[in-house]
């Protein structure tokens, strides 16, 4: 037992001079390295006392004693931990140019001894090492991995806040004009260097360690080391160095765009050149991102404020809303133009000044505190285009003004609200016949489809397909009931498939007999053509009555409730609104809006029991009196009383 103690102790010292020696010449000759290496190994291959070879599973480790190979490997740890201890009390008396300086020099020797080490302990690391990685729950790291380890936890640590200030203290002096030595530009840089180096050593996997044959090569990637040192404490120092530039130097967009984007591009290249001379590429990135960022968007200093008053300005007409947002796009366009080289940054930072323009500009209706999203804005926006009763916009004014919306609904949020809008204004467009034309509605679809919800497209083209569709039916329908029928007036139909329209619920409505005879002939003529069912919804339908009851003629365009409501007067002057509604067979909501349009507009008179009139806004009671106020004039012949109700 006392020959084992004396051979470990032997062993132990031969190997405690050898490491002394390497790490103080930071080289070591052929002949010691093979001496080193036989040492160990003979150590290590030797029989145990028990009998066996020191595999770390010999009967001594079994019963609880450490083996032979587990106490070296304690022993090489001890030694290089003694060594770092000095490494760090050299280091820590050092500042600035001094500290990258040393760091780096003597990062680049311990890596040298690291590699050293590894190699005169490749036994005990293919071996041992290897077994107890099959056999252990624990990770047991290589002799370099240790190393590496050490210096991070040992050297690193302790030393990462003045490390930190160093490398930030010249780069500040290069930002401020001072001059900075090449050798403190080449030392900072390799400190860098080495910071990602030590980290990507590191994370090399476990079951292929990292050892001298590993290529030193700089990984593309972001070092948590290097991060958590240089690269996010540098980006926070950009971020407080110009903003109080920007406060200190008046740097501001209210200057002339192309002066102002000019001084943009020279910041941004000056700092792109500074990270190529001190940095990682891992950086470069990210800073041209902040710097963008705060000289763009910074709501200190951004080219498109989005403040109430520039709300107010884009007002609430959906021509002025669409023009305003698109100057600001297109502006956008031109800045990157100018800036080839850092397209990239400007694009992801206009396109984000741009998102908040748009999707934060809801406007007042009027003066209250109800507002206009963009969403429908721009729907109405659509709908003004394509709606007959505007000035026609054709050819490529309209194809331009088309791809605008387009454009400017790939930054929209709320997209299922402009979709809601756009569909059901396109359906009162296509009901009322008030469409230019299916060609500008297919035109529209296929510039904003790809930004919509999926099956989007489909739905309005089953839309636009139904009313082509419709105009031949009505068409062959009137054309054969007119052979054998004489109506008296026009009549058309529109045949719409259930579920592809955005159409309110159809409520019952008893239609006058002079209305229903087509109505009948039309069902009977479909089911027996088209074997299909037919639901008639009458909000959307459309009536002129003529009427020679006043002291003029005038025509009254309106819907069939309103042509039914009239109708019940063919029979008499006076009725209760219980009595209307008994008459038509029908529930009050629907009634309510067109009778009390008739009302408003004097065509009907509300009475109480004593004959005297009551305002249409004290009606709230079914026995009321609703009477034919036959002394009704108007100065326009044609009245519409679809038109919406205003108080």
């Amino acid at each position: 037992m006392l020959l084992i103690d004396w051979l470990i102790d032997c062993t132990f010292a031969k190997l405690g001079q050898s490491l002394t020696l390497l790490f103080k010449q930071k080289i070591i000759t052929p002949q010691e390295y093979m001496k080193v290496y036989t040492i160990i190994y003979d150590y290590c291959a030797s029989p145990c006392d028990c009998g066996s070879r020191a595999t770390g599973y010999c009967t001594c480790s079994k019963d609880g004693k450490t083996s032979r190979p587990a106490l070296l490997y304690k022993e090489i740890n001890r030694q290089v931990l003694t060594y770092l201890a000095e490494v760090v009390k050299e280091l820590s008396v050092m500042t600035g140019e001094e500290l990258v300086t040393g760091y780096y020099e003597l990062w680049h020797d311990f890596q040298f001894c690291a590699k050293a080490i590894h190699g005169m302990c490749l036994y005990l690391n293919e071996n041992w090492l290897a077994t107890k990685r099959l056999t252990d729950e624990a990770e047991h790291d290589t002799i370099y991995m240790v190393c590496l380890k050490n210096w991070k936890q040992q050297v690193h640590a302790p030393l990462e806040a003045q490390l930190t200030w160093a490398v930030l203290e010249t780069i500040a002096a290069d930002r401020n004009g001072s001059f900075v030595s090449t050798q403190t530009v080449d030392a900072v840089r390799k400190t860098v260097d080495g910071l990602v180096d030590l980290d990507s050593k590191l994370t090399y996997l476990v079951g292929d360690p990292p050892g001298p044959e590993m290529p030193d090569e700089r990984v593309r990637t972001l070092s948590e080391v290097y991060k958590s040192t240089i690269h996010t404490p540098f980006l926070a120092d950009s971020l407080r160095h110009y903003t109080a530039k920007i406060i200190k130097e008046r740097i501001s967009p209210n200057q002339a765009l192309d002066r102002y984007i000019l001084q943009v591009y020279v910041l941004l290249t000056a700092e792109e050149l500074r990270c190529t001379k001190y940095l990682h590429e891992s950086t470069r990135d990210p800073l041209m991102q902040l710097l963008v960022d705060l000289l763009i968007f910074n709501p200190k200093a951004t080219l498109f404020p989005t403040t109430a008053r520039d709300k107010a300005q884009l007002g609430g007409d959906p021509k002025t809303f669409v023009t305003a947002i698109w100057e600001a796009f297109d502006r956008n366009q031109k800045i990157l133009e100018g800036v080839r080289q850092h397209q990239r940054f400007f694009s992801t930072t206009l396109d984000k000044v741009f998102w908040t323009t748009l999707n934060t500009n809801a406007v007042p209706k009027q003066a209250g505190t109800v507002v206009i999203s963009p969403a429908e804005l721009i729907a109405r926006y659509c709908d003004a285009l394509l709606k007959k009763g505007t000035t026609p916009v054709t050819g490529g004014a309209l194809e331009a003004s088309l791809s605008r919306v387009g454009k400017i609904l790939r930054y929209l949020e709320d997209r299922e609200a402009f979709q809601k809008h756009h569909r059901l204004l396109l359906s009162k467009r296509l009901l009322f016949g008030l469409s230019w034309g299916p060609e500008y509605e297919y035109s529209l679809l296929q510039k904003i489809k790809v930004w919509c919800s999926a099956g989007y497209d489909a739905k309005l083209q089953a839309m636009l397909q139904d009313v082509v569709a419709s105009r031949e039916v009505s068409e062959l329908f009137a054309a054969d009931y007119a052979r054998e029928h004489a109506l008296g007036y026009d009549f058309s139909v529109q045949a719409l498939r259930d579920g592809a329209w955005p159409l309110t619920k159809p409520s019952p409505l008893n239609i006058p007999i002079e209305l229903e005879r087509p109505l009948i002939a039309f069902r009977e003529y479909y089911q027996t053509k088209y074997s299909r069912k037919i639901t008639w919804n009458f909000p959307y339908s459309r009536c002129e009555i003529s009427t020679n009851c006043f002291s003029s003629n005038y025509i009254l365009q309106g819907s069939a409730y309103h042509a039914a409501i009239l109708m019940c007067y063919e029979t008499g002057d006076d009725f209760t609104v219980d009595a209307i509604l008994t008459i038509l067979g029908c529930e009050q909501g629907p009634l309510t809006a067109p009778l009390l349009r008739l009302l408003r507009l004097g065509i009907l008179l509300a009475v109480n029991a004593t004959g005297q009139s009551v305002p249409d806004q004290l009606i709230i009671s079914n026995t009321t009196a609703i009477k034919l106020n036959l002394a009704f004039k108007s100065s326009k012949q044609r009245i519409n009383l679809n038109a919406p109700l205003r108080r």
